[in-house]
């Protein structure tokens, strides 16, 4: 009989790097909850949010490389939507409207410095798959 999986609440009182898959996926349970509830800029969650982002995105380059011959950003942005269960349609804040995400999509605009950054941190998609 297979056990329920219990989610581990993340709790970093000194900040380390992410060591074991229990306090991957804990980080990445918070930082949904924490997009959920729309962090303001410059708050405690804000940053929370931040730090875990960029712990996550350490703990998969370590742990989880990624073969990106080939790949291209839209191949990215797309898988990372998958994984966390959004659409395109989900993008068109972050990136300034539904007309610049289609076209993104289809190869008619690059993304800017302040997109690559906004997909970064809501997705976790390394900066350099974005360029």
């Amino acid at each position: 009989m297979e056990r329920p999986k219990v989610m581990t609440v993340i709790d970093i009182p000194v900040p380390h790097v992410l060591r074991t898959a229990e306090e991957y996926d804990a980080a990445v349970s918070e930082i949904d909850r924490l997009l959920d509830l729309g962090a303001e800029p410059f708050s405690e969650d804000a940053d929370r949010l931040e730090l875990l982002s960029v712990l996550v995105e350490e703990y998969d380059r370590r742990n989880n490389p990624i073969d990106d011959s080939g790949l291209t950003p839209q191949d990215a942005v797309d898988f990372m939507l998958g994984q966390r269960g959004m659409t395109r349609a989900d993008l068109a804040e972050l990136m300034g409207g539904r007309s610049r995400v289609s076209e993104f999509f289809s190869g008619k605009r690059e993304l800017s410095r302040g997109q690559i950054a906004a997909l970064r941190d809501v997705l976790g998609i390394p900066a350099d798959l974005l360029m």
